[in-house]
């Protein structure tokens, strides 16, 4: 537990020198070894990883038995009932024909390419047009996505090394997340989306928060750059009133023109689960589907604001939800 509770420290320190372009170069070599020594005691012990965050975040230990946050009840759900259409809907691959069964193909990324393994970089960049993203498809919080406004003049051999180590990493195992450790790693190649109001900056992602089929809050990432590990962090009520829970003065963002459209997709989608979080893009005044994510990651806002204020734990119904093990002695 020492070496463990060091290690998670160390890595945020990690996530602060990623954060600064001079010492940007430094942390990857670190976080080599971090994940190293992480995948391994999580491997043996999967709930070290959550509920470290969680007394973090929360101030308190995880407590799966009674649980009240939200983080705790999802982790409840992923431990001791059955996830298994979790692990399908949270693979970037297959969740794409959960959509198509829903009625919703129409709001589908248009996809170019999708390789079992990672083909040879001369293949993946030629058969790729000019601008694309590429991901793999069994990671979460960001990792392993590339966005290629042109690849004549990105870097190739960085992209390639970079899903070259994603695809390597067994990152359900070292989050403590079973349900990602399913997934079979894929490479997608899919169609970059332009910001069509600033087209240098990327499309805003709303993130629809679902609890039991209902819609409840948006959390707006603007802004973002991967590169630099930077974005503006919004909430908004469903009538789009923004929650300010921290001193910001960056300006309110537009309602999406496909607002009404989004809520009721999120509402279909999300119908047959006490919780997950909807991603959409617009483009056109159309929405376009992101991803499904059972699982967010701790944050200020769910752990310190909202719990504390929204209480998004309380949100969570699970009377309906069978439990089917009980919690692993092991895990810990």
């Amino acid at each position: 537990n020492k070496i463990y509770n060091i290690i998670m420290k160390f890595s945020r320190v990690i996530k602060i020198i990623r954060g600064n372009k001079v010492t940007r170069t430094l942390a990857y070599p670190l976080d080599l070894i971090c994940h190293h020594v992480l995948a391994r005691i999580t491997a043996a012990h999967p709930y070290r990883y959550p509920a470290h965050n969680h007394k973090w975040v929360y101030g308190r230990r995880m407590d799966l038995e009674n649980p009240i946050s939200l983080h705790e009840k999802i982790y409840w759900m992923l431990y001791c009932t059955d996830t298994s259409i979790w692990t399908e809907l949270t693979d970037k691959v297959k969740v794409r024909s959960y959509i198509e069964r829903m009625g919703y193909g129409n709001i589908l990324n248009k996809v170019y390419a999708t390789y079992d393994c990672l083909p040879d970089m001369n293949t993946l960049f030629t058969n790729a047009p000019r601008s694309f993203v590429v991901k793999t498809n069994h990671c979460g919080g960001g990792e392993g996505v590339y966005l290629v406004k042109n690849k004549d003049t990105v870097n190739k051999k960085r992209i390639y090394s970079g899903l070259k180590r994603v695809m390597r990493d067994k990152y359900g195992v070292r989050t403590g997340q079973p349900h990602y450790v399913g997934i079979k790693p894929q490479i997608i190649v899919e169609r970059y989306l332009i910001n069509e109001v600033d087209p240098t900056k990327a499309l805003p992602d709303y993130k629809f928060f679902c609890f039991n089929g209902e819609p409840r809050l948006i959390n707006l990432v603007g802004n973002r750059s991967i590169e630099e590990h930077t974005y503006l962090d919004h909430y908004y009520t469903m009538s789009w009133e923004r929650i300010v829970y921290k001193e910001d003065e960056s300006q309110d963002f537009p309602r999406p023109k496909s607002f009404d459209e989004m809520v009721q997709i999120a509402r279909k989608l999300s119908s047959p689960f006490p919780f997950v979080r909807l991603d959409f893009y617009e483009v056109g005044g159309k929405p376009i589907f992101g991803e499904m994510t059972f699982t967010p990651g701790f944050d200020t806002f769910c752990g310190t604001y909202g719990d504390k204020i929204l209480k998004l734990g309380n949100w969570v119904d699970l009377s309906g939800t069978k439990k089917i093990r009980e919690l692993n002695p092991k895990f810990y």
